[in-house]
């Protein structure tokens, strides 16, 4: 049963980030997914808040073409998270740089690829990925951001936890 409260607590976080006023790609979403193997080592966890989240802002905010980039973006970046999982600052840090990266790459390919304000070439692949710039940095940003105020938060909780003892 702490398994499904987790999972609504997270993802009711997640989705209130995203549909409150904010900078365009300016939410925790990716940091959460970064965070979700501290909380429960947990390979489903890992998927289901991330996507869950999604859907349900989406819902909200609206549904759009490219939501089958965007949430297989995320999935992919569950998997790294999860599997490259290690519970120090260094490595917190390598996720919080890559994972905006990855979301770019891939979400602003599925924008090129099914869009008709960019040629279907090389060109139109650049001017996809130069246009996005703005939004790949609030993505970037609020991913260091985000990763380091839950790293701090759960470095503050263990050591609580530990003088409690």
């Amino acid at each position: 049963m702490n398994f499904f409260k987790g999972i609504f607590f997270l993802t009711s976080l997640l989705v209130l980030s995203r549909i409150v006023p904010h900078p365009p790609n300016f939410t925790p979403i990716l940091a959460g997914i970064i965070f979700l193997p501290f909380i429960k080592k947990d390979l489903t966890f890992a998927l289901m808040v991330p996507l869950a989240s999604m859907i349900i802002s989406d819902l909200f905010i609206g549904m759009h073409s490219l939501m089958l980039w965007t949430y297989s973006s995320l999935m992919i970046l569950s998997l790294i998270s999860f599997f490259f999982y290690q519970d120090n600052f260094k490595r917190v840090g390598i996720l919080a740089l890559i994972s905006p990266m990855i979301f770019f790459i891939l979400s602003n390919f599925g924008v090129w690829i099914n869009s008709n304000s960019y040629s279907q070439d090389m060109e139109g692949l650049i001017a996809c990925y130069v246009n996005a710039i703005p939004f790949y940095t609030s993505s970037a940003l609020a991913c260091i951001l985000f990763a380091t105020i839950f790293y701090l938060i759960k470095i503050s909780l263990t050591r609580k936890f530990i003088q409690e003892l």
